[in-house]
């Protein structure tokens, strides 16, 4: 288990507060920012406020996800595909719309948090350097943060701990430096003060929808689960949700020295006493820029375990670092780059980015629930009343946030949906299109075209095509065989070979998997390899398939014998060479409208996305590329 290798260590507890807390550990800088809004400040609002976010932060983050989510890791590590992963098997088909659903929505929210996070921080900058261009600065930040990707974040990334702990301290001192003129502040975790600003307050339900804010960070506890493991998490949550509550009440304290009045400026920056402003300053928009990376290294994350699940289109995959789970893919990081410049362009201020920020959140909270219901049910980790239970008080909460998100709509609540849309419909359109493809595969016994195979083999009046003939095989099944890869051996132009193989990559529900099963076929004529690997490894052929022959060949099972006499004298090993059978569909009137629309559409992402060689890592020339038409 993966779990077992993060020990929980001082070190180890501050490298988590560099990768896991980076957004729920920002959220002071705007969220009494949203409460307050330009409403007249008063005691009821405040400490209505205030009853809300601990409540929230005590149920949503630490009993949802510290006690009960973090529980359901697969082989150590989280997230939404890790939870679908783990209740696939057992749970209905349509799990995975719910899980595309999720990953969809944790995407959209990788445009809106940076762009939140940075504006934030650099106005509370302004009380140090007034006339600071806002707009202007946070987009020289994300153009730096966005270019830096491609190198990896191995150098900077040891020092996101540090730096966090911190932040995390400053949050603590201004926090209790407010509250020790104020300490009946603390009054305001009684819960009485939420339900009495539900009942009196003119815009509570805006006050909720601003509420939530505090725990949008809340499923990255989850996601990040891999990085430091589940004890680490969970040690070093008891320090920052001190940090961040001590901090709201200090922001608590500072307010209701304006009460009567609208909000003068931030309340984070008004805990700043003016000599420690470029301080605080600094450091808040430090600790932006890492909550900003945290966002962009989970959205890459999540695209590569949808390509790997098969909904999302082959994309260029980069490890710039040592470590495979460090990854860079361009295309993810330009569109996170559009997105975050759209929306600062667009909003400006973050006052306005609130109003978009949260639903989709909310949302991506709903699709860990269903999922953790399965996942509860399949495990029996409790009575079935209690799990309903649970899972009700969870989802009454989270609907309650997402009714007081939804009102934003007309606000800019509606740019996140149709951001995190238009990511479904790309999921849903690649899971789909490829579910038609393989229905339409023609696939037949392999014993049926195995003496034609092998006549070519020996017909020495056929010039030899490849020591080795590779063909990439989608069928489970060991004793078949897609129709079109005989094809492609003897009836088009005759493909002689000494050896024929079959290679199947299959995705399996552990994250880290990766072995291999040989089947002898017939001996010296062809072989088959499957390939089991987690869908967190990428199907590197150049990687996983020379250290798979050379092993058989170590022992005794196949021969790596050149071809030609002349080069066996020199020790020179065999050729091969790899046929990529690439599907084509001839798009008729008869199809089903739905089935027209999703090929069009797959079609389309596939020349967006990457060729089948790149993302197999193919080297150049080891290849040839035949089109297959499958007719409906």
């Amino acid at each position: 288990m993966k779990e077992q290798q993060h020990k929980v260590t001082f070190g180890s507890l501050i490298v988590t507060l560099g990768i896991v807390y980076g957004d729920i550990g920002t959220s002071p800088l705007y969220v009494f920012n949203a409460i307050a809004g330009h409403d007249i400040l008063t005691k009821e609002l405040i400490y209505g406020g205030l009853s809300l976010i601990f409540w929230t932060l005590s149920l949503q983050a630490t009993f949802k996800y510290i006690f009960i989510t973090l529980n359901a890791d697969n082989n150590g590590e989280g997230g939404i595909f890790a939870l679908y992963s783990l209740v696939r098997r057992r749970a209905p088909k349509w799990t995975i719309y719910v899980a595309m659903v999720g990953c969809a929505a944790l995407i959209a929210d990788g445009m809106i948090t940076p762009a939140i996070s940075l504006t934030s921080s650099l106005e509370v900058a302004e009380k140090a350097l007034p006339g600071l261009p806002i707009v202007p600065g946070v987009i020289a930040i994300l153009v730096a943060i966005f270019m830096f990707q491609q190198f990896g974040t191995d150098t900077i990334g040891k020092f996101f701990g540090p730096l966090m702990l911190v932040w995390f301290t400053m949050l603590i001192v201004l926090g209790v430096g407010s509250i020790i003129g104020h300490p009946e502040i603390f009054a305001a975790l009684n819960p009485y003060y939420a339900v009495k600003l539900f009942q009196h307050h003119h815009n509570a339900w805006w006050v909720v929808g601003a509420v939530f804010l505090c725990v949008t960070g809340a499923e990255a506890l989850y996601s990040d689960l891999g990085h430091v493991g589940k004890r680490n998490v969970q040690i070093s949550w008891i320090f920052v949700k001190t940090a961040l509550m001590l901090n709201y009440l200090g922001q608590g304290a500072w307010m209701m020295g304006h009460i009567g009045h609208e909000l003068p400026s931030n309340p984070f920056g008004g805990l700043m006493p003016d000599w420690f402003a470029p301080f605080g300053s600094a450091i808040s928009t430090i600790a932006a820029i890492i909550a900003s990376q945290a966002l962009i290294t989970g959205s890459f994350s999540l695209i590569h375990e949808a390509i790997r699940l098969k909904t999302w289109f082959r994309t260029v995959v980069y490890h710039p670092s040592r470590h495979r789970s460090q990854m860079y893919i361009p295309f993810v990081n330009w569109l996170l780059f559009t997105g975050c410049v759209y929306v600062v362009l667009y909003f400006q201020s973050s006052a306005k980015m609130e109003a978009a920020y949260g639903i989709a959140i909310t949302i991506a909270m709903l699709s860990t629930t269903m999922l953790l219901y399965f996942y509860l049910k399949s495990r029996k980790a409790m009575p079935s009343a209690a799990i309903y239970l649970l899972i009700l008080l969870f989802l009454a909460i989270e609907g309650t946030f997402f009714a007081a998100n939804a009102q934003k709509i007309a606000h800019g609540a509606g740019f996140a949906l149709i951001l995190g849309g238009v990511f479904f419909l790309v999921m849903f359109t690649v899971y789909n299109a490829k579910l038609i493809t393989k229905q339409k595969r023609n696939v037949i016994m392999l014993g049926r075209v195995l003496p034609t195979i092998r006549a070519v083999s020996q017909d020495e009046k056929i010039p030899l095509y490849a020591s080795h003939l590779v063909f990439l095989t989608t069928t489970r099944k060991k004793d078949l065989i897609e129709e079109a890869i005989p094809q492609s051996i003897y009836e088009h132009r005759p493909k002689r070979a000494d050896v024929y193989w079959l290679l199947h990559f299959s995705e399996e529900d552990e994250p880290y998997t990766n072995y291999y099963k040989f089947t002898e076929i017939e001996a010296g004529l062809m072989y088959r390899l499957d390939f089991h690997l987690g869908y967190k490894i990428h199907p590197d052929v150049s990687e996983f398939f020379p250290r798979a022959i050379n092993e058989l060949a170590a022992q005794g099972k196949i021969q790596l014998k050149n071809h030609y006499a002349s080069l066996q004298e020199r020790e020179v090993g065999p050729d091969f060479r790899f046929v990529l059978l690439d599907t084509a569909f001839l798009i008729s009137p008869v199809m089903p409208i739905r089935e027209q629309l999703l090929l069009k559409g797959y079609l389309l992402l596939k020349k967006i996305g990457v060729s089948a060689e790149s993302h197999f890592v193919l080297e150049p020339g080891s290849w040839v590329k035949e089109e297959v038409i499958v007719n409906d």
